[in-house]
């Protein structure tokens, strides 16, 4: 039987995590080894799903990826209902209770619910719009990861508000590792696609059991007054951006499934995927640390602005190089990667490489909006970015995935400027900043990738894997000469090595043992 003093730890571990004032004394080390386990989860993460990508794309077909592909593109867009915009909000509220966590809880798994059930129901539409049969028992059987996601997102929430962000690297390692290694053993047992079905399941199996050991908070039950409705408020504006966001992103996909087919689907999913990886390793994985601590700083305007430009430096120092070597070495590393057979994905691969180092920074704007607490305006801004974006695959769709690759392309560099212009008012971040801070980054990239695509034409060996070497050394070289030429000093290089003992804490801890 409990005992009062067991209640009272229980209370107390239970409230533990709502009170965050104690992380504001050393916020800024908080959130440089947060951003570091943080990235490191993710290029684990990264790795580990490219290992099985590269596995699978020679156990699978296009096809197969292409089938599964054809489903997810509008699964997302359902999964996104489960968390309803609650964990922004959660995560960004200065004050937090138990019944209100609870509450959200709840609402979340109810919605979550209704959302498998209409997901099933929707099942015979979604093979009939892509006249493929085979789509109804992939959809069915999918459906399931809906509940299971909105059983871990308060919980993943308390774990970001307190910045325990390597518990949720943990989670995310475990699920990454497991279901890759799964869907691996499901492939050579001649699964098919279903191998890719259940992955995708089983993420999110290992991320809820994972979520409810790491994090001690248990829900009670739902409570009327419990004043969340500024949460949910909040929460609605969120889930409207990605809502809006999510459609545009992902009507490339659903166009050229619904005219080119599988094939053509399966070209440029893999293609995507692989330009969307520098986005997934750094602003998505670190948006939860940006908003934990830019939160901490609404109140002091000039301190949130020199974090949020230093971290836009951090970001376009890795995420430019990472961009236009995509962009300079695409024929290479889709033949190292995926095999010859994959091979018509690269022009396309090209193309998007040119996008993902101004994507990393663009994704920026949404650090500012929730950190906040204006989701309104992000949804404004998301509306109509998002009708731009798709007119704008509308005109590329007749020249196939690569007039929609293109569209993506310049859509998103005409769209980065004013969309963090309009972010940054809110607190007094002008476009200046923002320039100032990733321009010589670019140019040093965008030179370094003329450079390697020159070097690279030369065809100084017939060795794929040699050939990526050589490609990744000369951009390697290119780029750091380039960024010392510019920025006339090594500046930049010197103050990016500085911060790894901040980021990475075992070379911290090595240090320290050796002055003892």
């Amino acid at each position: 039987m409990e005992t009062k003093l067991e209640r009272l730890r229980g209370e107390k571990a239970q409230n533990d995590y709502f009170a965050t004032d104690h992380l504001k004394r050393d916020l800024k080390d908080r959130a440089l080894k947060s951003g570091g386990v943080t990235i490191l989860s993710r290029i684990f993460d990264h790795l580990t799903q490219l290992v099985g990508a590269v596995v699978l794309a020679r156990l699978l077909t296009p096809e197969d990826f292409g089938l599964v592909a054809m489903v997810v593109a509008i699964s997302g867009f359902f999964l996104m209902f489960k968390d309803l915009g609650l964990t922004d909000a959660t995560v960004q509220s200065e004050k937090l209770n138990q019944d209100q966590v609870s509450t959200l809880f709840w609402i979340n798994l109810i919605f979550s619910i209704i959302i498998t059930v209409l997901f099933c129901l929707g099942a015979p539409l979604i093979a009939w719009f892509y006249n493929e049969p085979r789509l109804i028992n992939i959809t069915v059987i999918s459906s399931v990861t809906f509940i299971l996601a909105g059983l871990s997102t308060q919980h993943i929430a308390l774990l970001r508000r307190n910045m325990l962000f390597t518990k949720i690297a943990a989670i995310e390692m475990g699920a990454a590792f497991g279901s890759t290694v799964i869907a691996i053993y499901l492939a050579l047992k001649g699964a098919g696609y279903w191998s890719l079905v259940f992955r995708n399941i089983l993420v999110t199996i290992i991320v809820a059991f994972g979520a409810w050991i790491m994090c001690k908070w248990r829900p009670g039950l739902p409570v009327c007054k419990a004043n969340v409705k500024p949460m949910v408020k909040f929460g609605a504006n969120t889930m409207g951006f990605y809502l809006v966001n999510y459609f545009a992103r992902n009507m490339d996909k659903a166009l050229i499934g619904w005219k080119n087919g599988p094939v053509a689907l399966g070209l440029y999913h893999k293609a995507f995927y692989l330009f969307v990886a520098p986005i997934n390793q750094l602003v998505i994985p670190l948006q939860s640390v940006a908003v934990s601590t830019l939160t901490k700083l609404r109140s002091e305007p000039q301190k949130f602005t020199r974090y949020y430009v230093k971290a836009l430096g951090y970001l376009a120092f890795i995420g430019m190089p990472m961009s236009a070597f995509i962009a300079s070495a695409s024929g290479d590393l889709i033949a190292f990667l995926l095999g010859n057979k994959w091979i018509k994905a690269a022009e396309i691969f090209a193309i998007l490489g040119w996008a993902a180092g101004i994507q990393i920074i663009y994704s920026t704007q949404g650090w500012i909006y929730v950190s906040v607490g204006r989701a309104d305006k992000w949804l404004r801004w998301g509306i109509v970015s998002s009708i731009f974006t798709v007119i704008g695959f509308f005109i590329g769709l007749p020249f196939g995935p690569k007039g929609i690759a293109l569209a993506y392309t310049i859509t998103l560099y005409i769209l980065v400027t004013p969309g963090l212009w309009y972010a940054g008012k809110l607190v007094g971040i002008s476009p200046y900043h923002i320039f100032d801070a990733v321009w010589k980054y670019y140019v040093s990239a965008a030179g370094a990738a003329f450079i390697t695509h020159y070097i690279s034409g030369m065809n100084l060996t017939a060795h794929i894997s040699i050939k990526v070497m050589i490609d990744m050394c000369v951009y390697v070289i290119s780029y750091l000469v380039l960024l010392i030429i510019i920025f006339r000093s090594t500046y930049p290089i010197s103050q990016f090595i500085a911060i790894i003992p901040k980021v990475v804490p075992s070379i911290k801890v090595k240090k320290r043992r050796l002055e003892k």
